[in-house]
């Protein structure tokens, strides 16, 4: 009698359940206790002050069953399904982790065999925040029973071990390398959905590998994240792609679970038009990299600008000397406005006695005011012997403290800084390089604990996350930011300067 109610009793669940085939937002108000005091097993609720989901969350759940009734009606008059690809871009706390949890469960729970991968931006984001956040929503569940959760999978309880592969969401860590996750994803005939959480950091080879996993049967794509990147496969979805994605940014305040004092004090402290607040708060592309250094059109702009020179100002030669492998010692020059004055000089495997008889020849020739080199490694000994030939160095510690040393952790940071300063305000003039300029607009900062001064990222971590060789030819350029020098035209008395600004308007060339 009772096995037989047992099973009347779930022959009813899965009534309810598939009734919700085209209807995301009734699964989701219906399988989970919103608003009830306790839970079944006589434990709190944590959804207990809650009547559902958000305005956003509610909206997409909407949009996603109206294309699923549209897929329903393309079946019946013989036309080919449309893969649903949703993009979402917002601020800090909005409740995407969430809303994952209930698109995996809506999918997994009225789609007999669905098959899904579940990834992210790195190893740490899914396995400690969206994978657990699957865990607790199926803790809530009401059909909780007929699903396995683990580290790794959330599949199908009552079928075999063998079995459950063909009915799961993986929790897919994947590199540039390792894309069989994505790679063995397809579903004659049945569903498959990907989902990306952080999206902006997914690397674009997943992306790609992900397209054909969505080629079979009905197939669901969805990404998630902060836009801390203004291009890429990401920023696509809201520009180049928005044929092929419905898109949303979410703001911030515009959650009730938000801490509002919170985002206002981002806004307050980084200013309303910032990349901080474009990113943490309002949900929009910021216009360099989030964590990025300096803006790409920075960049661009000074390589295309036209050469002025800069006559006036002093000299300053700086050399970057190789460490080892297939770093470069570079040996770069600028002349105030102008890092064009001198072509910069590029070489590799020397050894300390070479890079010395190379910079004693330029030294002679180009009379640079002065040299800069940095201390560390084989860069100390370059400094020896220079001096010892009776040249003037100015020695530079990267790792020591900043003269400003409120706003940046180290003097490499502030030097850094410096030329950045430079390149937004003092429409210099760059060498058109192919180097310089991806190393100036991939290197990234981060702030220390208290948020309030500034760390430019090592170059040892630079090539780790970037897997290019050190920054170099940037380096070199930074380094010439390191040491204030006279302009040669300071010991000119009034006239004479006079007369040299005359000259100069009346003939641009003099």
């Amino acid at each position: 009698m009772s096995n037989n109610l047992s099973i009347t009793v779930e022959e009813q669940l899965a009534d309810y359940i598939a009734g919700f085939y085209a209807d995301p937002l009734g699964f989701v108000l219906g399988v989970y206790p919103w608003g009830e005091p306790m839970l079944p097993d006589g434990s709190i609720n944590p959804l207990a002050d809650k009547v559902g989901p958000e305005q956003w969350q509610r909206e997409e759940l909407v949009a996603l069953g109206e294309h699923i009734k549209e897929n329903i009606v393309r079946k019946m008059i013989g036309l080919q399904t449309i893969v649903y690809r949703f993009a979402m871009a917002s601020g800090h706390g909005v409740g995407k982790s969430a809303f994952v949890a209930w698109v995996v469960h809506f999918l997994m729970s009225t789609r007999k065999d669905t098959r899904m991968a579940v990834t992210a931006s790195t190893q740490f984001q899914l396995e400690d925040k969206t994978w657990p956040e699957l865990g607790k929503w199926h803790n809530l569940m009401l059909n909780r029973h007929w699903f396995h959760w683990s580290a790794t999978a959330f599949s199908f309880a009552p079928y075999s071990e063998e079995r459950r592969k063909n009915y799961r969401a993986t929790a897919a860590t994947v590199s540039e390398q390792n894309t069989e996750a994505f790679q063995g994803l397809h579903n004659e005939g049945g569903t498959v959905a990907v989902i990306f959480d952080e999206a902006s950091g997914v690397h674009s080879k997943i992306w790609e590998v992900s397209e054909g996993a969505l080629t079979d049967g009905e197939a669901f794509f969805f990404a998630f994240g902060n836009p801390t990147k203004p291009s890429g496969e990401f920023a696509d979805c809201f520009n180049k792609h928005t044929d092929l994605y419905r898109t949303r940014n979410v703001d911030s305040r515009d959650v009730s679970f938000t801490n509002k004092n919170a985002l206002a004090d981002i806004i307050y402290k980084y200013g309303a038009d910032s990349d901080e607040a474009k990113v943490r708060v309002y949900g929009e592309f910021p216009s360099q990299s989030y964590s990025g250094f300096i803006a790409a059109e920075a960049v661009r702009l000074a390589m295309e600008r036209p050469d002025k020179g800069d006559l006036g100002a002093g000299l300053i030669m700086a050399i970057d000397v190789a460490r080892f492998g297939n770093d470069k010692t570079v040996f770069r020059y600028r002349q105030g406005r102008n890092a064009r004055v001198f072509p910069t000089l590029k070489f590799g495997r020397l050894s300390t006695t070479q890079i010395v008889d190379l910079a004693t020849a330029e030294m002679m020739q180009k009379q640079p005011d002065i040299v800069v080199i940095e201390s560390t490694g084989p860069g100390a000994g370059v400094i020896d012997q220079l001096r010892a030939r009776g040249f003037k160095v100015h020695e530079v510690h990267p790792g020591s403290a900043a003269a400003e040393f409120k706003r940046y952790v180290n003097k490499r940071t502030e030097y850094h800084a410096h030329m950045r300063t430079w390149l937004y305000e003092d429409k210099p003039v760059l060498e058109n390089d192919e180097d310089l300029y991806e190393q100036m607009t991939s290197i990234e900062y981060s702030l220390d604990d208290g948020e309030q001064r500034m760390k430019l990222e090592t170059k040892k971590d630079y090539s780790k996350r970037t897997r290019l060789s050190s920054p170099d030819e940037m380096d070199s350029l930074a380094l010439t930011f390191a040491v204030r020098v006279a302009r040669r035209d300071a010991t000119l008395g009034f006239a004479a300067k006079q007369r040299q600004v005359a000259t100069m308007e009346a003939d641009p060339l003099a």
